[in-house]
């Protein structure tokens, strides 16, 4: 229990809290045995200033010698290393895993921070220094304890994703080439350095770093320099010491890993997007004498597959169409996708038969390192005889939907999928011949669309089978009926409808 005659001293640190400074002083206390001892009381203001801020109160019996200022640190310093990993582990942003460091960082730690990356790691150009050894990085996000904003607006004066250019000598671009930290209390920071350092961020930084200590801290991750984090305390708090640079360097390293995995992932996306709007048809041309209408759809905004389609001439009167479905999701399987396209299209002008065509694709996929295995169907429409000859390759099979509206699942032989690697089954494909009279359409599919954890391959091609048998005015309001019908996805969907015109 505390003295009365401590009232005083009590109310002084309260008021100095509540003014947004630091407190710390020694207050006697009497224990339940009636013994006085002093207790170290220390109050830290965590929030907005004024009668109902927040104040962090540490209080030390100071009888406890093992209970020292250290340990305290070193408790604080776990704390810190925690809440960085957990609130910044769990996005996939760059930018938003700077704000998350932000919160972590301000007021506990500085009273600025930065977190700054090089502007061609973010472009997937490596570490591009400058001739003179200069670095261009992008700042991602700033941070100004609420203390201190005086109703200026330091968003517009230090915005978000500025770039700005270092110079070899500026210490933010000496830390990340020593890969150590880097601070200065307030009388190292001379008018020189001061000026080297606020010349890259504006005017606005010498109010900041005026009578400041300051601390760069280098963000590596898997051996990479990606940037840096700066600090900055006020006067009124301690300088920045080697404990500080100490914890500095663990907390950047931390946020580093996120924000490299966030990095990656959004370049894994940006790659995977670049593959499947290259290599896959967007807009397909249509023949003179057939009707088309097609819908591809990606499992979700972040994933992109392997499912393809393709129409082409062969010949006069000779339409080829092929539909697969490369294993896996992302880059590689769209990388997988866009080779088997170009394959098939390199195949075109030999008048191969479809069995054919897929051995040969099969042959080919032993070297695609991309694809471990890949279902094809292969189809050519003879426009003349009204005519269909179809190979498979593992794949779904086609649907008939006859001219009076009468829809039936194509009895095939399925053959393996493409890239098994068994020459015993190279001869395993075979080509059926049917009629494919005027004003039939034929609808071949990926498995996306008829099999997800809800309903098995054999339902899922019913459901289809029923909703292909329903009238629609043209192709493309059957596809739109079709794909608007879809349960949830879990795969990428591929549909691609073919009918010779009547009449």
């Amino acid at each position: 229990m505390l003295l009365d005659d401590c009232h005083e001293t009590i109310r002084h640190a309260l008021d100095e809290a509540a003014s947004g400074t630091s407190w710390s002083g020694v207050i006697p206390a009497e224990c339940a045995d009636g013994r006085v001892h002093d207790v170290a009381f220390d109050l830290e203001p965590l929030a907005t200033p004024g009668p109902w801020g927040t104040v962090m109160v540490t209080a030390m019996d100071t009888r406890l010698p093992q209970l020292t200022r250290a340990d305290f640190e070193a408790g604080e310093r776990l704390t810190l290393l925690n809440e960085v990993s957990t609130r910044i582990g769990a996005t996939l942003d760059t930018r938003q895993a700077a704000e998350q460091f932000m919160d972590v960082a301000v007021p506990r730690l500085a009273d600025t921070a930065s977190v700054s990356v090089i502007e061609g790691l973010l472009r997937d150009e490596g570490y591009p220094d400058g001739a003179d050894g200069s670095v261009r990085v992008r700042r991602l996000a700033f941070r100004l304890d609420a203390r201190y904003q005086n109703g200026h607006d330091w968003k517009k004066a230090f915005p978000d994703n500025e770039i700005g250019v270092y110079d070899a000598g500026h210490p933010n671009t000496r830390c990340m080439d020593t890969g150590t930290p880097i601070s200065y209390s307030a009388t190292d920071l001379g008018n020189d350095q001061v000026g080297r350092i606020s010349g890259v961020l504006g005017d606005a930084a010498t109010g900041i770093l005026d009578g400041a200590s300051y601390l760069a801290a280098p963000l590596t991750a898997r051996g990479t320099v990606l940037g840096f984090i700066t600090l900055t305390r006020n006067p009124e708090r301690a300088a920045f010491d080697a404990h500080d640079e100490t914890l500095a360097a663990d907390l950047a390293a931390r946020a580093a890993i996120c924000i490299d995995n966030a990095r990656l992932y959004s370049r894994e996306r940006r790659t995977t997007h670049a593959f499947q709007q290259n290599l896959a048809p967007s807009i397909l041309t249509v023949p003179p004498g057939l009707e088309l209408a097609h819908r591809y759809l990606p499992a979700s905004d972040m994933t992109v597959g392997g499912d393809w389609y393709d129409v082409f001439p062969l010949g006069p009167g000779r339409i080829g169409l092929v539909i697969g479905d490369a294993m896996g999701h992302g880059a590689v399987a769209a990388g997988g996708m866009g080779q088997l396209r170009a394959a098939v299209r390199a195949l075109n002008g030999f008048n191969l038969a479809p069995d054919e065509v897929l051995r040969r694709l099969d042959h080919m996929a032993d070297d695609m390192h991309s694809i471990q295995c890949a279902t094809c169907l292969y189809a050519i429409i003879d426009l003349e005889d009204h005519t269909c000859e179809i190979s498979r390759a593992g794949h779904p099979p086609p649907i008939m939907v006859d001219p009076d509206g009468d829809a039936r699942v194509l009895d095939l032989p399925s053959g393996l999928a493409l890239g098994l690697g068994d020459p015993e089954f190279s001869g395993a494909f075979t080509t059926t011949r049917f009629a494919m009279p005027p004003g039939a359409t034929l609808a071949f599919y990926t498995d996306g669309l008829v099999e997800s954890r809800e309903q098995d391959i054999d339902t899922g091609i019913a459901n289809l089978q029923g909703a292909l048998g329903k009238p629609h005015d043209t192709l493309d309001q059957t596809c739109a009926a079709i794909i608007d019908a879809l349960p949830r996805q879990y795969d990428d969907v591929a549909l691609l409808l073919t009918r010779i015109p009547a009449g």
